[in-house]
């Protein structure tokens, strides 16, 4: 077969740092869910099928002594920002409710101020899901303030949506999006003029699955974002009720368990408007058992390919290892992270990626059911992953929690990343087993120095006293303070912003890339910066949490030098581009060009 991928390439772990030629520059300066034990398969449509529910409570945590330092306000009230997502709960207790809607933290007019995206989905009323639009686009205007956008947008397609990838995918230097639906998903070209044009019809192929979160990536290193969409189970309204309960007697949401898989979909862009679908041509199997509902994209294995991690519930996960361009492999059971650290299949729902321990190796996140440890999986490169989870008090941090999206983030800029991780249950199990929560509080992480996790929700502010049904979470510096930010979508309650208040120990500054002979948004790539004598490697957020797009601009921790040494990005084709010594000076952010040596600075942004 003719190669799909290209040629082979130099390896990251083998730099060029000669300069690209600038081509173009087109940036603004101006401005889930399971049960602990499996369910019984569904039967004949004229019966019910019967749930197990573990009535074991859990034992309380005691909380380690809490550090003040890390904090959020909850700021939702005065922003502007209004949605509520409609999709439940309902006494039809559909499977599509226990997902929620999904967010994301995008850019879409270049003004420098974070947009937000939140998703919506209708009630099923029998057929199909009653009429809602489906994305809702509040405009930011600074300071934590937001006009809803939507309509003057163009975003008044209605559909039952979950996730959201945004990026880039005709270089024009707007940011499009693609909406994952239960149906038919939508593809929003960004027309540059503050609107959006759907062209799905024309762009991608038709399908009608359950999509859960998509991500945007350039796979196999032409310069292109290829589009990848996880999805989920041939669930549909006619599908029967379950039963749960010592008597069977509560009606519930039905287990992933009793129904078949739907392969996920690789489409890759072909820089015409047009995408093709080549999920069994590059290795991503449609007959494998694998029900999607969380995607992180990054370069896992440190060859300078970009791979694929799929959160998977019930079913193994997947970790696609990028073959020379060529296509893909499932290294997942290889490389340690198919199952649970205690060889059981996961109920996972999000992930997340970063380099909790500071060595250099991304690491691995991955939410789970309750009574079950969300999983750490340490990065070892090339040499796989190892389970972390009880080292780092993350086993004893989650069991009484059911968790969906969560992240990694330095929130205090002490140097170690930290966790924010959305809980809340699926089932209402309150009346017969008053021990198991429904609402559950989200739970704040603090790296104790990349040896174990503490939970500060106790100090962290009046959000975290509080009782959600969590759902996806994304990431970014709203207000472009130099602090990350939290946006937090729910069920049964209105989405929250949350303002880190946080008493930071470092200075930062904002980083946006921008390639030129390489793709101009370099999702999912690994960057490597130098501060004083010290390095940290991140990505640029592809995927990741649970149905939500991050802030793709990285905020890098400054100490008292101001100066960032040296920055090195590994492109997706393994090469690699490194800007040196650039002084933060005053600026809020620096944009750092491929080909231009020296950054352009933005200094005022709140």
């Amino acid at each position: 077969m003719t190669p799909i991928f290209g040629d082979t390439h130099a390896r990251c772990h083998r730099p060029s740092l000669a300069l690209a030629t600038l081509t173009f520059l087109a940036i603004s300066c101006t401005s889930g869910c399971s049960l602990s034990e499996p369910a019984t398969p569904i039967p004949e449509k004229t019966s019910m099928p019967i749930l197990e529910i573990d009535e074991k409570p859990t034992a309380s945590l005691k909380l380690f002594s809490p550090d003040t330092s890390i904090r959020f306000d909850d700021v939702t009230e005065d922003s502007g920002v209004t949605f509520q997502w409609s999709g439940g709960p309902t006494p039809s207790h559909c499977m599509t409710e226990q997902n929620g809607g999904g967010v994301a933290l995008l850019d879409f007019d270049r003004d420098q101020l974070l947009d937000i995206l939140l998703t919506d989905c209708g009630v099923f009323d029998g057929s199909g899901p009653s009429a809602v639009n489906c994305a809702h686009l509040y405009r930011g205007r600074g300071q934590f303030q937001f006009d809803l956008a939507s309509r003057n947008a163009g975003l008044s397609d209605k559909s039952t949506a979950m996730g959201v990838a945004a990026g880039d995918i005709n270089s024009d230097g707007f940011t499009d999006m693609l909406v994952a639906c239960y149906g038919r998903n939508i593809l929003y070209i960004n027309s540059g003029d503050g609107t959006f044009l759907n062209v799905t019809e024309e762009s991608i192929p038709f399908s009608q699955l359950w999509s859960t979160s998509p991500a945007f990536a350039d796979l196999n290193g032409d310069g292109l974002l290829d589009l990848y969409i996880v999805n989920y189970v041939d669930w549909t309204p006619e599908s029967p009720l379950c039963r749960g309960g010592k008597n069977q007697e509560l009606i519930l949401i039905c287990s992933p368990a009793g129904f078949a898989a739907q392969p996920d979909e690789l489409l890759i862009n072909r820089g015409d408007g047009q995408f093709d679908e080549l999920s069994t041509d590059l290795g991503i199997s449609s007959t494998v058992n694998a029900k999607g509902l969380a995607i992180c994209i990054a370069d896992f294995s440190e060859d300078g390919q970009l791979d694929i991690f799929v959160a998977n519930d019930t079913t193994p996960n997947s970790l696609y290892a990028n073959r020379a361009f060529q296509g893909f492999d499932d290294k997942a059971v290889a490389s340690g992270v198919a199952v649970s650290s205690d060889g059981t299949h996961g109920a996972s729902m999000g992930v997340a990626c970063g380099d909790y321990n500071r060595d250099g190796h991304f690491d691995l996140l991955v939410s789970n059911f309750r009574n079950q440890s969300n999983d750490l999986f340490a990065g070892l490169g090339a040499n796989g992953f190892i389970p972390s989870s009880t080292s780092t008090a993350i086993d004893m941090l989650s069991r009484d929690k059911l968790a969906f999206g969560l992240v990694f983030s330095d929130f205090d800029l002490d140097g170690w990343p930290d966790i924010f991780v959305a809980n809340g249950h699926i089932w209402d199990l309150s009346s017969v087993n008053k021990d198991i929560d429904y609402e559950m509080t989200a739970d704040l992480l603090q790296n104790a120095n990349g040896q174990s996790f503490r939970n500060v929700r106790e100090s962290a502010g009046e959000y975290f006293s509080q009782k959600w049904l969590g759902r996806a979470v994304a990431t970014g510096d709203i207000d472009n303070d130099g602090a990350t930010d939290l946006v937090v979508q729910h069920v049964g309650k209105p989405a929250r912003l949350l303002r880190n208040s946080s008493h930071l120990k470092s200075g930062s500054v904002l980083l946006d890339i921008v390639g030129t002979t390489h793709c101009r948004e370099p999702l999912g790539c690994r960057v490597t910066v130098s501060v004083g004598g010290e390095s940290s490697v991140m990505h640029i957020p592809s995927g990741g949490s649970f149905q939500a797009c991050l802030d793709r601009r990285l905020l890098i921790r400054v100490p008292e030098e101001r100066m960032l040494d040296l920055v090195t990005i590994c492109w997706p084709d393994g090469t690699t581009y490194s800007w040196q010594n650039i002084a933060v000076e005053d600026a809020n952010l620096l944009v750092l060009v491929e080909g231009m040596p020296r950054p352009y600075r933005i200094a005022t942004l709140q």
